[in-house]
Parts: C-alpha cells; sequence; structure tokens
C-alpha cells in the first residue's frame, strides 16, 4: 500500500437523506483530523433500480465519503469510535481491494425510545421479556 494513493468509500447511512448528509459531514470532520488524509464527498451516483423515480436525482438515505492517504487502520478505529457514539449510525466501508467493512451502533434509536417508553409503563417490575 505504501506509495499508492489509493482510497477507500465510506457509506453514511441515515433515516432519511438530509440526516444522512449531517452524519457524513460529522464523520468528514473526524476523519480530517487524521494525519495525511483527504476526505471528500463522493460525486451522487445515478440510480439503477429505482422503480417509479423520476430521474437520477432520486434521494437514499446515504451519502458516501471518499478517504485518501494515511492509516486506513487508524480511519477504520477513528470511524468504530465514531459509529460507537450513537446506536443509531451505521457505516459500511469499500476497501480498495473488494472487501467491506461494517460499522453500527448497537440499538437503534426506535429500540431505545421502545425500552424507554415501555419501562416507565411499566411500574410491576416485569422485565422486558415478559409477555403482552
Amino acid at each position: 500500500m505504501t506509495g499508492q494513493t489509493e482510497s477507500v468509500r465510506i457509506q453514511v447511512s441515515g433515516a432519511d437523506p438530509h440526516h444522512a448528509e449531517l452524519e457524513a459531514r460529522e464523520l468528514r470532520e473526524v476523519l480530517r483530523r487524521l494525519d495525511d488524509t483527504e476526505v471528500r464527498f463522493a460525486p451522487p451516483e445515478a440510480a439503477h433500480d429505482a422503480e417509479g423515480s423520476k430521474g437520477p436525482a432520486l434521494l437514499t438515505p446515504e451519502v458516501v465519503l471518499v478517504l485518501t492517504g494515511g492509516s486506513f487502520t487508524l480511519a477504520g478505529t477513528a470511524i468504530k469510535a465514531w459509529v460507537a457514539v450513537r446506536k443509531s449510525r451505521k457505516v459500511r466501508v469499500l476497501h480498495p481491494d473488494g472487501t467491506v467493512t461494517e460499522f453500527q451502533g448497537g440499538v437503534s434509536g426506535r429500540e431505545i425510545r421502545e425500552l424507554r417508553d415501555g419501562g416507565s409503563n411499566s411500574s410491576s417490575g416485569a422485565g422486558p421479556g415478559a409477555g403482552r
């Protein structure tokens, strides 16, 4: 890898297109702090399986960043730490050799709300496995 300029594609998913863009911008700022790295937004790709769409401007809840230079191992560690902060975050890293690494928080925001709301409605001490 040394001596070559290789890039990884980082797919950041969100609840909707706006959320994905906000998350991608935040991750981009984190990755820019790494030594010798360049991070930019990838140009949007045309949607190929968008049945019923009215043109290539289909909004998807995913934004792609391109990371060039630096240590991909260090970037992977930074991405893993960034994802862990919010349980709803999901990132796919597409490496130059074709391998894919996925990072995802443990519990989605919806699941956290369900657990929180379910716990506050049930003061009888019944656990989460109790039948409804």
